[in-house]
Order: structure tokens, then C-alpha cells, then sequence
């Protein structure tokens, strides 16, 4: 029983960890990933180079989702683009909100 509360707690502290620091972690850590993938196949043309770009690409996306479910709008107007025009409907966490939140740089 004391194995199952150990495992229980550290779920807990986890989650909590992800749902606090998960988005910004993610963001600049797809990014440096995408970044440093991008500048290795540049300078090698190493199409495994490339390939850690992918990842990297969405890492990026997956921190902004995580963004927007926190707080109802996206942190980047690129993320928003890619949200909005790119992918499914069902993938947007800012839709179908009873209240619009307005990004604070946007607010009057």
C-alpha cells in the first residue's frame, strides 16, 4: 500500500509541475530544438539533422495548446495561425468559450 501512495504522490506532483511549468518548457524547448535542427541540416544538409526539427516543431505546439487551455487565448500570433487555420477545429482549446479572453497586449 505504501508503493501505491508513493506512486500516487509523485502522479500528483507531476501533474501539478506540467500544468504550471509544462507550457513554458515546452515552448522554448521546441523551439531550441527546432532551431538547433534546422541550423544542423543548414550547415551539414544531414537529413537527420532535420529530423530533430520535427519534434522540436511540436514540442513548440504542444506548450502553446497547453497555454491556451490555461488561459483562454494563444501566447503567439504564429500559434494562433497554425491553431486556427492549420489544424482541426477540435484541436482549438480557446474555442467555444462563454467569455473571449482578450491577450493582456490587446486589452483597452
Amino acid at each position: 500500500m505504501s508503493a501505491l501512495v508513493h506512486i500516487a504522490a509523485w502522479a500528483a506532483i507531476s501533474g501539478i509541475g506540467l500544468w504550471l511549468f509544462g507550457a513554458v518548457v515546452l515552448r522554448v524547448g521546441g523551439a531550441a530544438s527546432l532551431t538547433v535542427g534546422l541550423l544542423l541540416a543548414a550547415d551539414t544538409g544531414s537529413a537527420s539533422a532535420a529530423l530533430l526539427a520535427v519534434p522540436g516543431a511540436l514540442a513548440w505546439l504542444a506548450g502553446h495548446w497547453l497555454f491556451a487551455v490555461r488561459n483562454h487565448y494563444y501566447r503567439s500570433p504564429l500559434a494562433r495561425r497554425v491553431f486556427l487555420a492549420a489544424m482541426p477545429r477540435r484541436l482549438d482549446p480557446t474555442r467555444s468559450w462563454g467569455l473571449p479572453n482578450v491577450p493582456p497586449e490587446h486589452r483597452r
